[in-house]
């Protein structure tokens, strides 16, 4: 991929690898005040549970890293899920938000960093 092409996954990274990558199609995304990020996600039966389990591991504040179509790294901190709905218009899709807060200023302290990083983004 040349450095003008971007991707069409958008990639969720915890901390210790635990990733989660889905097709952008799958996503809309709102810019909200004080750098707050809605990813609103509209997505088949199959892949509701996988993304409900996925953001239900992380607790408000955690740092989250978000890639867009391979851009790069965006430093968020999780602010919450919404419920999971199920589209009444339309057979086998859901919705569900998770509400994310770009960290425009993110300094870990040396307690949070991994003892063996490996270069893991989150510091």
């Amino acid at each position: 991929m040349s450095t003008s092409d971007i991707g069409n996954n958008v990639i969720f990274k915890k901390q210790l690898g635990l990733n989660f990558e889905i097709d952008q199609k799958y996503i809309g995304l709102k810019m909200k005040e004080n750098n707050i990020l809605s990813f609103n996600f509209r997505v088949p039966g199959d892949l509701k549970d996988e993304v409900e389990s996925y953001f239900k591991r992380f607790k408000m504040g955690e740092p989250i890293l978000v890639d867009i179509g391979g851009t790069g790294d965006i430093r968020c901190e999780f602010k919450g899920l919404s419920p999971v709905l199920k589209n009444k218009d339309e057979f086998d899709k859901y919705f569900i938000s998770a509400t994310l807060q770009e960290d425009k200023e993110y300094n870990p302290l040396e307690e949070e960093k991994c003892e063996t990083c490996s270069g893991c983004g989150f510091h």
